[in-house]
């Protein structure tokens, strides 16, 4: 069990809305959905390896659709859409003590770069410096683990949602170290996200 603290630097947008006349009216309350969580940690991994060729010695097909996904490293550790005990872990999110705000924005005409008519709403954000927790259940072998906990220091460097930057750390970095066979690089991992990177 990994337990995680994430941080959004600037202000988080993940869901919330639906357009109802001219104003958007959110119905449904914002939440940070664990598949978003993975989504983006999946994103950044396949990324930081295939793009910054960083953590040689790990696979990555390096696709995102479905139909297209093949046996590598990420995709054994992140699972494929609709297969049984597919990956690795699951996540579990507290988002109970998140504030929420409220901005007006309106939709612009890509072609003419005005406002579109009727096209002001509200969204629903975190504002910055919010903190969520997370727990990681996670159930395969240390060299994946290494490769999970990779992808959240990759995260750092990444976006969640529409684009909000963010900030993660492991809370009980020590309690794993303790329960697994630690080797230097997985300690070094460890160390790197006992804390925030980004303050």
């Amino acid at each position: 069990m990994v337990k995680v603290s994430l941080k959004n630097l600037t202000s988080l947008t993940i869901a919330g809305g639906s357009t109802i006349s001219s104003i958007d009216i959110p119905l449904n309350p914002l939440i940070l959905p664990a598949s978003s969580i993975k989504g983006a940690m999946r994103t950044a991994i396949n990324y930081a390896i295939n793009v910054l060729h960083l953590l040689q010695g790990y696979t990555s097909c390096g696709e995102v659709r479905p139909e297209r996904l093949d046996r590598c490293d990420v995709c054994n550790l992140f699972g494929y859409p609709n297969a049984r005990d597919s990956g690795c872990f699951t996540i579990e999110v507290n988002i109970e003590k998140v504030k929420r705000a409220y901005i007006t924005r309106v939709s612009i005409d890509d072609k003419t770069q005005t406002a579109k008519e009727g096209s002001l709403f509200t969204q629903e954000i975190v504002p910055a410096n919010e903190e969520f927790s997370f727990v990681i259940y996670y159930r395969c072998d240390l060299r994946l683990f290494k490769l999970l906990l990779y992808s959240l220091l990759a995260l750092r460097y990444w976006r969640l949602g529409r684009n909000a930057m963010v900030d993660v750390k492991v809370d009980n970095a020590d309690e794993i170290c303790k329960s697994v066979n630690c080797d230097d690089e997985l300690k070094s991992i460890l160390s790197q996200l006992s804390s925030y990177m980004w303050g």
